[in-house]
């Protein structure tokens, strides 16, 4: 039997287990170092758009997918009254997988198993980089041929080969949790005044639901934006216990030409992050991790196939982040004007025109796996 050459994974978050599980079926003999102590408790939702179903299943975690969401849903005011809908199927019919809710945890688990515990090593938090070598807080080190940063925002990797900086603070304050909820949900966005809010009813009878607005946090600000908007977000944030709630900051950074150097290369927010307007974050981790495995199978050589992953990512993600800017300053103009504006916009355009908008994102395919040095 060949010997399996080795790779070390930096975070065991979606991205840093994907990439793990496409390595691996790759040919790699994987490790996963994790700086946390235990596997996280999740617990937000995410939306898993047909791109990332296929990414999904490539790792072989199709049947995780599921059914889509049931609910017709749309883009409204913050008072309810509905600026565009969408009916059920309309994203399957047209990009032939669904747009699965999915909460974090599931997936996380999911991956988790899939990848492997025993490849996981828990309380390994990375302090440097040399050539091969890991070196870790605890005071082990460990050398793989093969280094992928998968470590997000704050990315010890990234910092390592890239040294650009802390990433940028988008000035959005963002709150969001999963609630259990047996009613019909009405799924989509609400656009308020400096603030949006959102419901993606999840698998196993639970609703997620967010708010995100321009500014900092405050005392009593969750209360505020509630106040304002429909009471059918109001009633689902009312049923999720407050320790449940998470809040933070939105940060993204500028697209970068190259994120990789010698055998070391990053992925999903460690190479890309993005503002959540997307809905894209983990869906572009899921690609990234599909395409590495791609690159790198058989006895492709690191360099080229590093290079081969760049050509594939880099102005993908670029893409990513720039639509997600975009978005941000669709959902949350600064002005009654600009939000009239967008309104009467919205409005006008034809459903066809709408889906015309998410192709480049949701049409990505699966590649074929190289496997050439």
């Amino acid at each position: 039997m060949a010997v399996r050459r080795a790779a070390a994974v930096v975070g065991a978050g979606i991205g840093g287990l994907a990439a793990g599980i496409a390595l691996d079926r790759a040919g790699w003999d994987v490790t996963v170092y994790e700086a946390a102590d235990e596997p996280r408790q999740l617990g937000s939702g995410l939306s898993i758009w047909p791109n990332a179903v296929r990414a999904l299943r490539a790792l072989g975690l199709g049947d995780l997918v599921g059914e889509s969401i049931t609910q017709s849903g749309g883009v409204r005011r913050a008072d309810g009254s509905l600026l565009a809908g969408f009916e059920q199927g309309v994203i399957e019919a047209r990009f032939g997988e669904p747009l699965v809710g999915m909460h974090r945890g599931d997936l996380h688990a999911a991956l988790l198993a899939a990848c492997g515990s025993e490849r996981v090593r828990f309380g390994s938090r990375l302090v440097g980089l040399e050539g091969e070598e890991l070196r870790f807080e605890n005071g082990t080190s460990a050398r793989a041929e093969l280094i992928v940063g998968a470590d997000g925002l704050g990315s010890v990797v990234r910092q390592e080969l890239l040294g650009d900086g802390a990433p940028r603070d988008a000035g959005i304050v963002a709150f969001r949790g999963v609630a259990e909820f047996s009613g019909e949900i009405p799924a989509g966005e609400w656009w308020g005044r400096g603030s949006v809010a959102g419901l993606l009813p999840l698998q196993g009878g639970r609703v997620y639901w967010y708010f995100g607005a321009r500014g900092e946090d405050r005392p009593g600000l969750l209360d505020h934006l509630v106040e304002r908007y429909d009471p059918a977000v109001g009633e689902v944030v009312a049923i999720t216990p407050p320790e449940q709630v998470l809040v933070h900051k939105l940060y993204d950074r500028d697209p970068v030409k190259s994120w990789s150097r010698e055998g070391a290369t990053l992925l999903g927010d460690a190479a890309h992050p993005m503002l959540p307007f997307i809905g894209q974050g983990a869906c572009a981790a899921l690609e990234d991790a599909v395409v590495l495995g791609s690159v790198l199978a058989g006895d492709t050589v690191v360099g080229a196939g590093l290079a081969a992953y760049e050509r594939a990512r880099v102005e993908r993600a670029e893409l990513f982040v720039h639509a997600s800017r975009r978005a941000a300053a669709i959902a949350l103009p600064r002005s009654a004007l600009g939000r009239g504006l967008r309104n009467a916009l919205l409005r006008a355009l034809p459903e066809a025109a709408r889906l015309r908008q998410f192709k480049p994102f949701l049409a990505w395919q699966v590649p074929t796996p190289q496997g050439r040095s």
